[in-house]
């Protein structure tokens, strides 16, 4: 009983080893059928998320890893590829068997353009934007009376100016809490004695920042545009803001 009882274990064996080769044989032999027919092939890339950047820009920077098998993209080398491009902040990639892939791109949105010979943006990282067609009709705020040294504005990299960066930190708080004022900025400036300026495009009426505590005052600017009722700020020519915790309004003569 022992030795037959020995033998069908075996048999078993032989059984379950002999239908594991022929579903390996199998499946080896459908991805090599796949492969022939190209099934695998990326043969369709798909973007999202471009506002700025044509299509035709990131597809030329990936085009060596095309027609490739989508088991064979290395989707982290693509991603890293396209966010070598200054405009783009992130790119999310994912495979869509049997043959797509999908990008998902997040670009850099500019927060002001620097009164420059060439027309660079800056976004909300203080990150330079390369010079690019969108700048002739982006609205946003300029940037004026700041040093213009080339070297501080690499493209694709935070700029090394100080006052920029203060400067951006200035038009983020509005873009984020004070959307209002923002939308009708039309130029932050350093004037003579290094105090920010804000000038907006109506009339055009002058905000005086000054030098210190920033922030708070934008708080201050908000609360008084609140209590203005159906007035707006650009009744008056001047809101000068350099003393502490008041704020001087002169009106247009």
């Amino acid at each position: 009983m022992s030795k037959k009882k020995k033998q069908k274990i075996t048999l078993r064996q032989v059984i379950g080893g002999s239908l594991s080769f022929l579903f390996i044989l199998t499946l080896w032999g459908a991805v090599r059928w796949a492969n022939y027919r190209q099934t695998f092939t990326v043969d369709a890339i798909r973007f999202s998320g471009l506002e700025i950047l044509e299509k035709e820009t990131v597809q030329k920077m990936i085009s060596n890893l095309e027609n490739q098998s989508i088991h064979d993209v290395n989707m982290g080398e693509m991603a890293q590829i396209i966010e070598s491009n200054p405009f783009i902040k992130a790119a999310r990639i994912s495979r869509h068997f049997p043959n797509q892939i999908k990008i998902n791109i997040i670009e850099r949105e500019p927060l002001a353009m620097l009164n420059m010979e060439s027309a660079l943006m800056i976004d909300n990282e203080a990150v330079v934007l390369p010079n690019h067609p969108y700048a002739e009709s982006a609205l946003i705020p300029i940037l004026s009376g700041f040093n213009n040294a080339k070297d501080l504005y690499p493209e694709g990299e935070q700029t090394y100016s100080v006052k920029v960066k203060e400067a951006i930190e200035i038009l983020n708080k509005l873009s984020n809490h004070y959307p209002k004022l923002y939308d009708e900025v039309s130029e932050l400036t350093l004037n003579k004695d290094d105090e920010y300026v804000i000038i907006l495009a109506d009339r055009p009426t002058k905000v005086i920042l000054g030098k210190r505590d920033i922030i708070p005052k934008l708080n201050i600017l908000k609360s008084f545009d609140k209590a203005l009722g159906e007035r707006q700020l650009t009744d008056y020519r001047l809101l000068d803001m350099r003393y502490k915790k008041q704020l001087i309004a002169r009106e247009w003569s």
